[in-house]
């Protein structure tokens, strides 16, 4: 039997844009499904990477609600949109997992622990982590997707406040991209 090949993606800032909230002064989630709005052409980049026998997991830190910005209800609304918006293309998310907690909560699932990485690896059989990622547009993402032995992707750019840190913790991706769709290309090119 072959070996499983995983995309393990963070959400907000891969998936769909984040959005002004102007009332908390901060660039955040999506609070409510009106604010959704994915990025230009997530759901074929997720078809192909499918396509070329990846599976997909959702991997994402939503503390909207710990704060008090939103509901529950409202942050599980907003994730079911974005996951049925991004499959519109065929694609198949397998599986999300989400931590409600803020930082202060001291959780063991929040990233950068790898510890939602590791629910579904141990729930999965016969996977290769070599061939497998992480993807994700912030710091966090890269040191959840090393520590769980994954090759790691870093959406942004190469000049950032992230790099800065990253090179502080002397952590790298194996592969800067600007966009899900520039990752994508990369893949197929290994292919």
């Amino acid at each position: 039997m072959a070996q499983r090949k995983f995309i393990f993606l963070d959400r907000d800032g891969v998936l769909n844009r984040m959005v002004v909230h102007a009332e908390h002064g901060t660039i955040d989630s999506p609070l409510n499904i009106n604010e959704v709005e994915l990025f230009e052409n997530v759901p074929t980049d997720l078809k192909k990477l499918n396509d070329l026998g990846y599976e997909l997991f959702i991997i994402t830190n939503q503390p909207a609600a710990a704060k008090k910005k939103t509901t529950l209800e409202n942050l599980n609304a907003v994730h079911t949109k974005i996951v049925t918006d991004a499959c519109k293309a065929g694609a198949k998310i397998n599986e999300s997992k989400i931590c409600y907690h803020q930082s202060s909560d001291l959780c063991i699932c929040r990233k950068p622990s790898p510890q939602m990485i590791f629910d579904i690896l141990n729930a999965e059989k016969k996977y290769d982590l070599s061939k497998s990622w992480m993807v994700g547009d912030g710091v966090t993402d890269i040191q959840a997707g090393l520590a769980a032995g994954l090759k790691t992707c870093f959406l942004g750019p190469q000049k950032c406040d992230a790099c800065k840190v990253m090179k502080e913790k002397n952590i790298a991706p194996d592969f800067w991209s600007s966009s899900l769709n520039e990752f994508v290309k990369h893949i197929e090119l290994l292919h």
